[in-house]
């Protein structure tokens, strides 16, 4: 079973997307911000010192930017939930935080950035 006092957090990583309520937004990608948290057992990796039994994070980045690139998305909250739904598909971790901040440009000066969290648990009838 999976141990979800074990966590792994990625934090700040770059990504591009097509996103944005019009399609003047969503023409060109955009930056945003995220940050990962991945619960599940890490020990085993911990106890043999084995990438191969542990959460890689640099596959998570490359799935991260592939997701975040693949297709248009309208709603900051719509990409965060498929980064944790993607991940809990493709990796082992029971359950993902993700934080996701994007800075509208045409609220600048108004708003510094809009940030949305959502979390996924493996198994809760959401997740892939």
């Amino acid at each position: 079973m999976l141990e979800e006092r074990d966590r792994m957090t990625l934090a700040d990583v770059r990504v591009f997307a097509r996103i944005g309520v019009t399609g003047e937004e969503r023409a060109a990608a955009q930056e945003c911000r995220v940050d990962l948290d991945l619960y599940g057992s890490l020990r085993a990796a911990a106890d043999t010192d084995d990438l191969e039994r542990s959460i890689d994070y640099c596959r998570i980045l490359d799935c991260v930017e592939e997701t975040a690139a693949e297709r248009e998305y309208r709603l900051v909250e719509t990409l965060a939930c498929a980064l944790a739904r993607r991940i809990l598909r493709d990796f082992p971790a029971s359950r993902a935080r993700v934080r996701l901040r994007k800075r509208p440009a045409e609220l600048a000066g108004r708003l510094g950035f809009v940030e949305v969290e959502v979390e996924e648990r493996r198994g809760d009838g959401r997740s892939a």
